[in-house]
């Protein structure tokens, strides 16, 4: 394999349209290639190596693979950087046991499908295109990473426990709880699994849109493959934590929705997708773009459809459903409107003449008939149930109460008047932390979620929402008697979704408090995964220079869990701290071994951790272990 880079470079320096300034043009030499560019090819041509590589013989004459060549061209191991080369040179491998040099690998649409995605998602945006703190294990490497975690730092929050501004002890953790869990995600929930497996009734989350520009705190600048990755590997977990009937809402924007759909597809089955609702996020035009985005994307899916349409909601009548009915005839029977009678198709037995009070006949219009046959027709018209119009002579109409409508099937357009948007959203989040907070937020409004809720569940049900963020999800949730579960990573859960949550138990009144008529009270349970290399990780991340680095590279070999596979001696090189601050930190970071991001279960016991009395017994309780 070295052979082949070092061929390939020394041949494309003796070639001037491929160098400036004795740097090798990437971009120059694949153009070249695709343009199966003569120059290009008579270079390649030289080299035995090269030609036993990338030719192959057809018919006698020599054939090109110039996407194989791209390939290997556009991989970093060929003019690595910095720190791609202090990685291969302390020994770090990917997925397969080859050196990072030596990887063949290509990102198309799913390079990494057998792989998971840890996906720290801890850091802003600093311009790179994935999150600083990701890495992709195969199934290989995962050992102990989705064993459950300890929890540690329990805390119960109720009416009393705000008021005195002080959190309460957690004895014993209940079915009744509601959870606000603070750690990686996708390990909070496999950690969940282990007591919550076939019982959550819905999930919504409302992920990285991956745009690059999403205002919340979560890097949202994944590439394409490494965010299928992501979701992947939490939306399985999510399936395993749906009960029977339950559901999942995914909400997404333009840039992932469709790409979502089919691994959603691949993950729950064709067969459980239900639909994709259309939200009107914004009510005004947005003309700084050539088409303005006005909608978000809601992809619904169930476990077992059969299971889920049996137990879905219908929607109230809001005022202007109800606004359309009347009693222009003064029935007894209260408010009603007119329904057509009529219906697309032909069925003989329903082709009957209707005559009005009037004598006029009706007949069905062109290629429709009556919606029922002649005898119940003649039964809604005893019943006074047919109308025709105010001067008897009106096409029939069938009379529908309101009195006896229970709901309406909710359908895939949710209109802004309905279902809020964002604009409202930021208002709600602008009432409880103020300005400052609210423009960093793209929260979703208490309406959209009451609606979510509604359909999807009744009280008492569970609602999970693993992408926290300001706690919209539980604080609606709260409000309609429904029991919640909610995580969070990034270290703003204390002052966003907790201290919102502790502003719903005194009976904040924003959102749709006034219109479910809520007045505070409940509670709810705060824990967060027991760090182990994650706490390095947060401060290998918060390092302002290299010493810094260096003393947390010492502290990592004493007390930390380090990839197997790291050769420790090249640490002591001048080329570590010659490297830059970001890719310094980078190296550190991919040294960590993610089996021991968290605290495992199985270490609960283990004095080094120093896990509390009161955090072993919540633990234990949590995951009902004898005490």
């Amino acid at each position: 394999m070295q052979n082949l880079l070092d061929d390939l470079t020394t041949l494309l320096q003796a070639e001037q349209a491929f160098i400036s300034d004795g740097a090798i043009l990437k971009n120059a030499v694949i153009e070249a290639a695709l343009n199966m560019d003569a120059r290009l090819l008579e270079l390649l041509m030289q080299s035995d190596t090269i030609k036993a590589h990338f030719f192959t013989e057809v018919a006698g004459a020599l054939v090109f693979d110039k996407v194989k060549f791209q390939d290997f061209v556009s991989n970093k191991a060929f003019l690595p950087d910095s720190y791609t080369a202090f990685k291969n040179r302390i020994g770090l491998t990917d997925r397969r046991g080859d050196y990072l040099s030596q990887s063949r690998d290509v990102v198309l649409a799913w390079p990494y499908k057998d792989c998971v995605l840890e996906g720290g998602m801890t850091k802003e945006d600093r311009g790179r295109n994935e999150v600083f703190w990701n890495t992709t294990l195969a199934p290989d490497d995962i050992t102990r990473l989705f064993e459950p975690k300890v929890l540690t730092g329990w805390e119960r929050w109720d009416a009393e426990a705000v008021a005195a501004g002080k959190a309460k002890p957690v004895g014993a953790v209940s079915e009744d709880d509601n959870l606000l869990i603070k750690g990686n995600n996708l390990l909070a929930l496999h950690s969940l699994k282990a007591r919550y497996a076939g019982k959550v009734k819905l999930i919504y989350i409302d992920p990285p849109y991956n745009t690059g520009s999403d205002g919340f705190k979560y890097n949202d600048r994944f590439n394409h493959s490494a965010w299928l990755t992501f979701m992947r590997s939490r939306l399985e977990v999510s399936k395993e934590l749906l009960s029977r009937d339950g559901t999942i809402f995914v909400n997404m924007d333009d840039n992932e929705a469709h790409y979502c759909k089919v691994l959603m597809d691949e993950v729950f089955g064709r067969d459980c997708f239900i639909a994709n609702v259309v939200w009107q996020k914004r009510y005004s035009r947005e003309n700084r773009t050539a088409i303005g985005a006005a909608h978000d994307h809601i992809l619904l899916f169930s476990k077992i459809p059969e299971a889920y349409k049996a137990t879905f909601n219908k929607l109230p009548l809001g005022e202007k459903q109800k606004s359309v009915y009347s009693n222009p005839n003064d029935d007894p029977r209260g408010l009603w409107r007119g329904v057509s009678l009529s219906a697309q198709g032909y069925r003989p037995n329903q082709m009957y003449e209707i005559v009005a009070p009037s004598g006029k006949v009706h007949k069905p219009p062109a290629g429709s008939c009556w919606k029922v046959v002649k005898a119940e027709y003649e039964r809604l018209l005893a019943d006074d149930r047919i109308y025709f119009g105010k001067n008897g002579d009106a096409v029939p109409s069938r009379k529908q109460f309101l009195k006896d409508i229970e709901g309406i099937a909710p359908w895939t357009w949710w209109p802004h008047d309905e279902a809020g948007h964002t604009d409202e959203a930021k208002r709600e989040v602008y009432e409880l932390f103020g300005a400052e907070e609210a423009n960093k937020l793209t929260p979703k409004p208490e309406r959209l979620l009451e609606r979510i809720l509604h359909v999807a569940t009744k009280p008492g049900d569970i609602v999970l929402d693993f992408f926290a963020g300001s706690g919209t999800t539980a604080s609606v949730a709260f409000k309609l008697g429904r029991k919640w579960i909610a995580v969070e990573q990034l270290d703003y859960i204390r002052n966003l979704p907790a201290s919102r949550l502790k502003k719903v138990i005194e009976g904040e009144q924003g959102g749709i408090s006034k219109a479910v008529e809520w007045q505070g009270g409940g509670s709810f349970v705060y824990a967060e995964l027991a760090a182990s290399n994650s706490a390095f990780a947060d401060r290998i991340e918060a390092a302002p220079d290299m010493a810094t680095l260096q003393t947390i590279h010492a502290d990592i070999q004493a007390t930390g869990y380090l990839r197997y596979d790291v050769n420790l001696s090249a640490f002591e090189t001048d080329d570590f701290s010659t490297l830059p601050l970001d890719g310094a930190k980078r190296v550190l970071m991919d040294c960590l071994d993610a089996n021991h991001l968290y605290v495992n279960l199985g270490s609960l016991g283990d004095a080094d951790f120093d896990i509390s009395d009161e955090d072993a017994r919540a633990t234990r309780s949590f995951y009902g272990l004898e005490q």
